[in-house]
């Protein structure tokens, strides 16, 4: 019998009352050898008076489920959820998800009955809807994500009639709980056939539907130095990276400003102006950091002029202009390509998608969890333009080991605690993307996994000195300045950092204490003059 000692026991017991039969994945993984944990059975008895069974043989059932209600009971990992049907075996199977999932086995007997062929299809690897396929994602939407994890976990061809069903009804998962959509995309991105998995719910349309801010990727150009477009880069990023929610979803979504921020190389000159909305020069508006200090002056500005927003330059430096020519923009001939800033802009989206999820749900400490993905996606850039000379092979080694001390720190320190786990994600999500389809990637990845040997050996040494800390001299030394709240907060920090950054320094050593101090209140003074 199907089962562990748990779930055979209670099945059996409940096989006393009245007939009961084993479905659904337990049965089917059986057939294929497959280990189980969960086991599914159906009762011709009505679900309260199951559970009132149950509880009368000394168990604990509750009562789950919103659409499809069922009683379960749990001892550690193992799971057994019963559901009532009317005793026709039949009709139960035809009101099933797909023929593979409609094979049962009697508690009793162990015979196996199989109404609707489920064993053949099995044996020919095809995915069939029971019944009319249409009819059956009517019912649970969320049945179309289902049809996608079990054809790439089991090597399925799916069957033309539940295909062209499941295409037509994509836009009924609005229908379905977030919690639930969220469940089964998560067992989605886990599956160790990623690229298949993706590569069907793109032809499904759900990107398209749902996602639309990852569908609008492909096609889209990169620079010189990528070989794929945008989603193909994406859709490899996202086979590179381990099995890990968190980076599965960071490396689908850390290119998603890219199409918002994509283009081409120019120059404009003109008076730059601030308006209601912002800078502008020539008609164009502009995007970028220290323009106020250019108002009012003719300048030559030279950015990326927006593909998708051709009245917006993202402005990349600013010169003086010489002499304004009789054209205000000019394209650079053969420019390069850009898409200045876009870990700003996939955050941004990233910020719009989560509320269509609950990944707080299912990604490690909740909400924080999804901060932690928004971090991921804002800061997958830094490990490259922190270490671009190091990657070209220009590396000092007393600088180089200084920098990666200071990256594992900025990186790994939250404000609170020192967490290694955040620089491992970066640098998994780094590495993933490297060799996303980079001209150059081969010849450089073993530069690369040096480099990150180093930030890896910085942050271990890091993790060990933050928990050593002894602040007892260094909290006698803040009160006798003076310093509480908010004050004493920032000058822990400074000292903190100063500590982290070079060993030689000690939270003992009043000479290092006093000097900190003094720059502690020449940067704050200048604070109160600004």
């Amino acid at each position: 019998m199907i089962g562990s000692e748990f779930q055979q026991e209670i099945l059996k017991r409940l096989s006393e009352l009245s007939q009961v039969y084993i479905v659904g994945g337990a049965v089917r993984d059986a057939q294929l050898g497959i280990p189980l944990k969960d086991v599914d059975a159906v009762m011709a008895l009505p679900l309260p008076e199951i559970e009132t069974k149950l509880i009368a043989m000394g168990y604990k059932p509750h009562l789950l489920g919103a659409r499809q209600q069922t009683v379960s009971l749990f001892q550690g990992t193992e799971r057994v959820d019963i559901a009532a049907f009317s005793g026709e075996i039949e009709t139960n199977a035809r009101c099933r998800d797909f023929t593979l999932n409609a094979i049962y086995q009697d508690v009793r007997t162990g015979e196996i009955k199989d109404p609707l062929n489920g064993l053949g299809d099995l044996r020919a690897r095809r995915l069939k809807a029971c019944g009319c396929a249409a009819d059956r994602f009517k019912e649970d939407p969320l049945r179309i994500m289902r049809l996608i994890r079990l054809a790439v976990r089991y090597d399925l061809a799916i069957e033309s009639e539940t295909w062209l069903a499941a295409t037509e009804h994509v836009p009924l998962l609005g229908e379905v709980a977030a919690e639930r959509l969220t469940e089964e995309f998560g067992r989605i991105l886990m599956l160790d056939k990623i690229d298949r998995a993706l590569e069907l719910l793109d032809d499904l349309g759900y990107f398209q539907t749902w996602l639309p801010e990852l569908a609008r990727l492909k096609g889209l150009v990169q620079n010189r130095y990528h070989t794929k477009d945008a989603w193909g880069h994406t859709r490899q990023v996202v086979i590179n990276t381990i099995p890990r929610l968190i980076l599965r979803l960071a490396a689908l979504f850390h290119d998603l400003g890219k199409w918002e921020t994509a283009s081409r190389e120019c120059i404009v000159w003109g008076t730059i102006r601030r308006t209601d909305h912002g800078f502008e020069v020539a008609g164009f508006k502009l995007q970028g950091k220290n323009l106020e200090r250019w108002v009012k002056k003719e300048a030559e500005v030279h950015g990326g002029r927006l593909d998708n927003y051709p009245d917006t330059i993202i402005v990349k430096r600013i010169k003086p202009a010489r002499a304004t020519p009789m054209k205000h923009l000019e394209m650079v001939p053969e420019g390069k390509r850009h898409f200045l800033r876009h870990e700003r802009e996939s955050v941004r989206l990233l910020k719009e998608i989560l509320p269509r999820f609950r990944w707080s749900m299912f990604l490690p400490g909740g909400s924080q969890g999804e901060r932690e993905l928004e971090y991921l996606v804002g800061h997958h850039m830094a490990g490259t333009l922190t270490f671009m000379s190091e990657l070209k092979g220009e590396s000092d080694q007393a600088k180089f080991l200084e920098k990666t001390r200071r990256f594992a720190w900025e990186i790994g320190w939250n404000g609170q605690v020192y967490n290694k786990q955040r620089l491992e994600n970066l640098l998994d999500l780094w590495r993933a993307d490297f060799l996303g389809g980079k001209q150059d990637a081969a010849e450089n990845i073993d530069r690369l996994d040096e480099l990150q040997g180093e930030i890896r050996k910085a942050s271990a040494c890091l993790a060990e000195q933050a928990g050593l800390l002894d602040w007892t001299q260094f909290e006698e030394f803040a009160r006798g300045k003076g310093l509480a709240g908010e004050r004493f907060g920032r000058f822990k920090e400074q000292v903190r950092r100063q500590i982290m950054m070079d060993p030689k320094y000690r939270l003992t050593d009043p000479q290092f204490l006093e000097r900190e101090y003094g720059i502690y209140r020449s940067s704050m003074g200048k604070q109160i003059q600004k």
